[in-house]
């Protein structure tokens, strides 16, 4: 879910601030290289820092954005430098159930190869962001013997679950629940009650998947209480299952989660701490730019205080289509292009500027995102047009 809201829109559907006591100190230029570490009050850290301000966790929320190469990079460097200094950690993951973690036992194991888990777990089914890119981590992982854990509850349970309640679940779905569910805090339900719009526009150009779209079956409250009341299920099980395997592992967990599990504290880490008040979380969140630092780090924001390191990733976004997409100078350019690819075949080129989508104008990823969806739905190509050499270009991408 993305960093959230717009990020939590995409996501939704991915800051830890520190405990500062000052406002963060932003630079007055943004040219930190990609993947530099930064602290809560704006000081570059060295691989060693982050490490020294790891030991003494029990858990360590690292956030992403699910279609940021970037991200995915710094995570499994951060695996790998805790790792060298002779850590021993567990990994949880938002991206699977916890019905997958049988196929995960058998990775642990040595089982099954690195770049035959997607395949064997389903996880373009279960997850459908691509595999490649999550791939290093467990390649990591299976080099310093560390092991990985399901944290999130199936999709369709918390379909049923949103839609009937626990009167729609079986005994089996049932056991799948969480055993406390924690309500947002109240910072989170402010601050997010003004997202709900750009929630909703989404799952308006996909009504088979609104999760908060007001139905017959369940007139329940709000469009808003029902994102609330799915945010918190898929939390406080993630919380709930992280708090279990550090007892039965008697390990630190590494967390992987999208930014709206993560960012402010919000998500995960203030569920860890409802259900256990000693529990020590240090959260990791990427940031794009000096303003984005800057909101994320602001520690009044904090739904308890806590503290929090950041990694600087440009905005990125890796499509479906088979292109990179960067957001450059207030425009989305095009960085690569997967060879034979959707976008590859249509004629789309590294360097291309997107200007609109569907005969509608670009001015973010998610107008992207909606343009797509309405074109698949339609059983149309995707018209996108683009800037190349100063001249405007029409390009139509078939998406069955």
């Amino acid at each position: 879910m993305p960093a959230l809201i717009m990020r939590l829109a995409p996501v939704l559907l991915a800051f830890l601030c520190g405990c500062a006591s000052r406002p963060p100190a932003v630079p007055t230029t943004w040219t930190l290289p990609s993947g530099s570490f930064l602290s809560a009050t704006g000081e570059p850290l060295s691989d060693g820092h982050v490490v020294a301000y790891t030991s003494t966790k029990d858990f360590i929320l690292v956030g992403e954005s699910h279609t940021n190469p970037c991200d995915h990079a710094v995570q499994a460097h951060i695996i790998e430098i805790l790792a060298q200094s002779g850590m021993h950690f567990s990994i949880g993951l938002e991206m699977l159930p916890v019905t997958a973690q049988p196929v995960l036992e058998r990775f642990n194991a040595g089982r099954i190869s690195p770049h035959d888990l997607g395949r064997e777990v389903g996880w373009e089914k279960l997850w459908g962001h691509p595999y490649a890119q999550y791939l290093p981590i467990f390649e990591k992982a299976r080099a310093y013997g560390l092991p990985v854990v399901a944290l999130n509850i199936p999709r369709k349970v918390v379909n049923r679950y949103r839609d009937q309640g626990t009167a729609g679940l079986d005994e089996g779905e049932r056991n799948l629940l969480p055993r406390r569910i924690v309500e947002a805090s109240p910072v989170q339900r402010n601050a997010l009650l003004e997202q709900v719009d750009m929630h909703q526009k989404m799952r308006e150009a996909e009504p088979a998947r609104g999760d908060l779209v007001p139905s017959a079956s369940n007139p329940m409250a709000s469009m808003a209480e029902r994102f609330f009341l799915v945010q918190a299920l898929w939390d406080s099980m993630m919380a709930e299952q992280a708090l279990a395997w550090r007892s039965r592992l008697d390990l630190p967990m590494l967390i992987l989660a999208g930014s709206g599990h993560v960012e402010h504290g919000w998500g995960i880490e203030y569920r860890l701490q409802t259900l256990d008040a000693q529990a020590r979380c240090l959260s990791i969140m990427p940031v794009r730019d000096r303003e984005d630092f800057q909101m994320q780090a602001d520690a009044s924001q904090r739904a308890l205080p806590g503290d929090s390191l950041f990694f600087s990733c440009p905005s990125q976004h890796k499509s479906r289509l088979g292109m990179n997409i960067v957001f450059e100078s207030g425009q989305l350019k095009i960085d690569s292009v997967d060879t034979d690819s959707l976008a590859d075949r249509a004629g789309m080129r590294p360097g291309d500027v997107l200007i609109a989508a569907g005969g509608n104008n670009l001015t973010e990823v998610t107008d992207l995102h909606f343009a797509a969806m309405a074109s698949s739905r339609q059983k149309k190509p995707l018209q996108l047009t683009v800037r190349r050499a100063n001249q405007d270009i029409v390009l139509h991408i078939p998406l069955d």
